[in-house]
């Protein structure tokens, strides 16, 4: 990848230098294994979470399976709190600064089978020990939803898996009741004034520099992955692509977020993106929810108030 010539459109929301400053980090997450997972073994890849951490698994779904086509994508965020000290006359005033948010997990599934999907990412929820998950229920993803909201059965792993409710949509939550149901799952119905709020909060957490992607792919290969006993002494494809893929789909991310066009609308103001013909961008979809939902929590996180509640918010 750092072969090819970097190029950006004139009206780029996004440019390659924003992304690449952002480049930091070098310790993704990782999922279980299908051998680890068969055997019941706990994840031997697991991340231990720090003080106040928070994890989100932000889902863009897709249902055609066609090669070429959109693919679902899930992007796991960890939204570490960071605040600044200050000296004032009486000692230091800690002020918080928000959440830092670290992309350490992405997969892209080709769509089709609903029902292959919604395991799927109950998988990655459990296994990367996520807290919230972001999903956007307008069309088809509403069917995702119902098969979340009910205790779902693996029979890949041979486990069962608790029942989620809607936590920032009554019409939604109301769909299906399952007692016991956790309010872990934050609904996206994305109109073109959410895509703008989005696609903003974004960009300003780029900007602001609380945001960390992976690194390289070459790096990893050449300082990070050789570290990893598993990885270098298979001999299997796929164990290894199990390893590589979070930096290869960090670097698809990157590739397809700075070729995002932007227009903004006159009398609105609302900026609209749209990709270049042929191109996608699922994973930019996948990733803003995630950062969107996090500049939510950031209110709370922020707020004065002792009666501190994660709860949310908007519709």
């Amino acid at each position: 990848y750092e072969n090819w010539m970097i190029s950006e459109c004139v009206n780029a929301f996004f440019t390659y230098d924003l992304l690449a400053r952002n480049q930091r980090l070098k310790r993704p997450l990782y999922p279980m294994l299908a051998i680890d997972a068969a055997t019941k073994k706990k994840n031997p890849y697991a991340v231990q979470k720090r003080e106040g951490e928070l994890r989100v698994l932000s889902c863009d779904m897709a249902f055609v399976e066609r090669k070429g086509n959109d693919n679902s994508i899930f992007s796991c965020l960890r939204l570490l709190p960071e605040s600044k000290s200050y000296e004032i006359e009486n000692g230091k005033k800690e002020v918080r600064s928000g959440y830092r948010k670290q992309i350490a997990y992405m997969e892209s599934v080709q769509g089709g089978d609903t029902m292959r999907q919604a395991i799927r990412i109950k998988q990655l929820f459990y296994d990367l020990e996520c807290d919230y998950i972001v999903l956007d229920t307008r069309n088809a993803g509403i069917a995702i939803y119902d098969m979340c909201a009910k205790v779902m059965y693996d029979p890949d792993r041979g486990v069962e898996y608790p029942a989620w409710i809607c936590m920032n949509n009554e019409t939604i939550a109301a769909r299906i009741k399952s007692p016991g149901a956790e309010a872990c799952l934050f609904a996206i119905d994305a109109s073109q004034r959410i895509n703008s709020d989005i696609a903003n909060a974004t960009r300003n957490s780029f900007m602001d520099g609380m945001v960390d992607l992976l690194v390289s792919h070459n790096t990893a290969l050449e300082e990070l992955l050789p570290r990893i006993s598993e990885y270098q002494n298979s001999i299997d494809l796929d164990t290894q692509f199990f390893f590589e893929q979070p930096y290869l789909e960090t670097q698809a991310f990157i590739n397809e977020t700075i070729e995002l066009m932007y227009e903004k609308l006159p009398q609105t103001g609302i900026i609209k993106l749209s990709e270049v013909s042929g191109n996608n961008k699922d994973r930019y979809t996948s990733v803003s929810y995630g950062i969107y939902f996090a500049t939510c929590l950031e209110q709370d996180l922020l707020s004065e108030s002792d009666a501190y509640e994660a709860c949310v918010f908007i519709n």
